[in-house]
């Protein structure tokens, strides 16, 4: 039986366009793309919509049970993993690297039929990764997956080596949503914003998170903005903040080379968290199996964020720049400056999503944005969320371009990418 769709045919690719055009879906299989119209069992008209591969995000999380984040955090509910799941779908999302690496395989499979959105499994099951999850956070982590291992991931599925290192183990945006305003609040009894958390965090440790980068006029302000000041002192604040973020870092560092390591013998893609903080290091164990989580990570500035991708490129390394919630937020709106430059400079392979606190929203509102901006075309866009993830990454999966013999993956979406109108996972439509 052959179910036919009509409409505006982007394959992925960058470029290819048909217009009409249609896919013909088979057994759960795409059965053949072209221009024009077709005929099947049955035809559906998506005459003025786009059709296109369905999304596939390379930097997702909290979507299995088992340990989230880098940090060995608290297990996520089945109904929040649901929820996390159906925020991605409604977003044209039909596959997700979760980048969540200390779960194990059974937590992985638990609810993999529960929901149709397609998980892919990561691994950081190495023990630089697990000293550092533990002395950031480590509430999630039990006997069981202290006794994982790498190889034993990799041997039942696991089809990446990731993500290594944290916002919570390496002084990011966790520390800024989490972990700081926990203790400041333990301080002075009410919580602070995360975008004043990271400005009293910069102040206390620089950017690149070193205590010799304590700046004490940066501190008094940071103080005095977020309304903390005269409510506890600098000694303090200083105190709270290093105890917070220092205790992980080294052993962060070592995980991304433990990391590497495991990739190299493993013959496996590693995806690493790269921000100004692991920087160094990213770049000490850079080739062409690593993909660089956020390399428009906001503790970079423009020029240090296009200059290190550059770098990174050059190793062969593979760049994904994460939306976050950078298109809806309505505070902290410069830190959307590294997403766009980015772009512009085509240092971009991959678009993906990262946590954002929870509060991120799906790639495909980075790629109408970026539509909107006029700075790539809606082909182009996409194929920064399908079409290259299938080409550079055909051992991560086989979905991301309409093309004959690949899963019937297919999303159908406004021609500026702002709405979505259906979706199909696998030919069946699990939306719209």
């Amino acid at each position: 039986m052959s179910d036919v769709l009509h409409g505006i045919v982007i394959t992925g690719d960058g470029r290819t366009v048909y217009e009409p055009g249609y896919v013909v879906i088979e057994n759960g299989r795409i059965a053949e793309v072209g221009p024009g119209a077709k005929k099947g069992d049955t035809v559906t008209e998506y005459t003025q919509s786009i059709l296109a591969p369905g999304i596939v995000n390379l930097h997702a999380h909290c979507l299995t049970l088992g340990p989230v984040h880098a940090t060995g955090s608290k297990s996520r509910t089945e109904q929040q993993v649901h929820d996390y799941k159906q925020r991605h779908l409604a977003g044209a999302t039909t596959t997700c690297l979760c980048v969540d690496g200390l779960p194990t395989w059974d937590e992985y499979l638990a609810l993999n039929e529960k929901h149709p959105l397609k998980v892919i499994k990561c691994t950081t099951h190495t023990p630089a990764n697990l000293r550092a999850a533990e002395l950031a956070d480590g509430e999630g982590i039990r006997d069981e997956h202290r006794t994982c291992t790498v190889d034993e991931l990799v041997t039942k599925g696991a089809k990446v080596i990731g993500e290594s290192g944290a916002g919570g183990t390496l002084g990011g945006g966790m520390q800024d949503n989490f972990y700081i305003p926990d203790a400041i609040e333990k301080l002075v009894g009410f919580r602070i914003h995360p975008l004043e958390a990271r400005a009293i965090k910069e102040a206390v440790l620089g950017p690149k998170i070193d205590p010799k980068n304590l700046d004490r006029a940066a501190l008094k302000k940071a103080m005095e903005e977020s309304k903390i000041a005269g409510k506890v002192g600098e000694e303090a604040v200083i105190d709270a903040v290093h105890k917070c973020v220092l205790p992980s870092m080294e052993h962060a560092f070592e995980g991304l080379r433990e990391t590497a390591a495991a990739a190299n013998r493993l013959d496996k893609p590693f995806l690493v968290h790269h921000a100004a903080a692991s920087m160094e290091v990213c770049e000490s164990i850079a080739n062409e199996r690593m993909i660089a989580g956020h390399v428009n990570h906001p503790s970079f500035d423009e020029e240090e964020s296009v200059e290190s991708a550059k770098r990174l490129r050059n190793k062969g390394v593979l760049l994904e720049i994460s939306a976050l919630d950078l298109f809806t937020r309505t505070r902290g709106q410069e830190d959307i400056k590294n997403f766009l430059w980015l772009v512009r400079e085509r240092l971009v392979d991959f678009v993906g999503t990262d946590y954002a606190g929870g509060n991120y929203h799906p790639a495909l509102t980075g790629l109408a944005g970026i539509v909107a901006r006029k700075l790539v075309s809606v082909p182009e866009a996409l194929a920064l969320s399908t079409g290259n993830v299938a080409r550079l990454l055909p051992q991560v999966t086989d979905a991301g371009l309409l093309e004959a013999g690949r899963p019937a993956d297919v999303a159908v979406l406004s021609q500026t990418l702002d709405a979505v109108r259906a979706v199909y996972i696998n030919g069946s439509k699990v939306l719209g």
